[in-house]
């Protein structure tokens, strides 16, 4: 896990431990979706497309009191994405772990059904950078992105103890990319990141 994420864990234990009791903590694990927006910049002069993906998240939260909470999201595995260019097809892999840390309001929190809306910033670790097609053989390099991040929730207990959520989350998600060292522009991926979770509260 980068190092931003691993600060970020420690500032939500810090926060937590001040005031910490059993029933604060939340974790879930989760399944969830990376969809770019439609339109993802150019590269090279030429109109750039980004893959959605699927796969595992997780989170653990702590709240305050009952409409107040803390959350660290992340990816527990790697998010895969083809990079296409009009006229060229698909001409890079590349790979991305993203972790958020937000503050959330919770709306209902007595209720079976509470929905909650956050914000907070976001980190994007990139990866796995593969020219293929059109660049193969090519040394092709992705920046890691930061900034701000929102979501929108909500929780359906299914006992005292264990819920499920579903989420919508916005990322801040633009990256720089380089082709054998050469400046070829920016992918502006800023996806949506929606899907399932099953949680615990401990």
């Amino acid at each position: 896990m980068p190092r931003t994420p691993l600060i970020s864990l420690a500032l939500l234990a810090a926060l937590a431990a001040t005031n910490a009791h059993a029933e604060g903590f939340k974790a879930t694990v989760g399944y969830e979706n990376v969809n770019p927006k439609s339109n993802n910049g150019q590269l090279a002069g030429a109109e750039a497309n980004v893959s959605d993906d699927w796969g595992f998240t997780g989170s653990l939260g702590y709240n305050f009191d009952d409409n107040w909470s803390a959350d660290v999201w992340t990816g527990l595995t790697k998010f895969k994405h083809e990079v296409g260019i009009a006229g060229l097809g698909t001409v890079a892999n590349v790979e991305h772990r993203p972790t958020t840390l937000t503050v959330n309001y919770h709306f209902m929190p007595a209720e079976k059904f509470s929905p909650y809306v956050g914000i907070g910033y976001g980190w994007v670790n990139v990866s796995g950078e593969e020219g293929v097609g059109a660049l193969a053989g090519t040394q092709v390099r992705a920046s890691n992105a930061n900034g701000l991040t929102y979501v929108l929730g909500a929780d359906v207990a299914v006992t005292d103890n264990v819920f499920i959520r579903g989420s919508v989350r916005k990322l801040d998600f633009d990256s720089d990319v380089t082709v054998n060292g050469a400046a070829v522009g920016t992918a502006n991926v800023d996806p949506l990141v929606y899907g399932i979770s099953a949680g615990f509260k401990f």
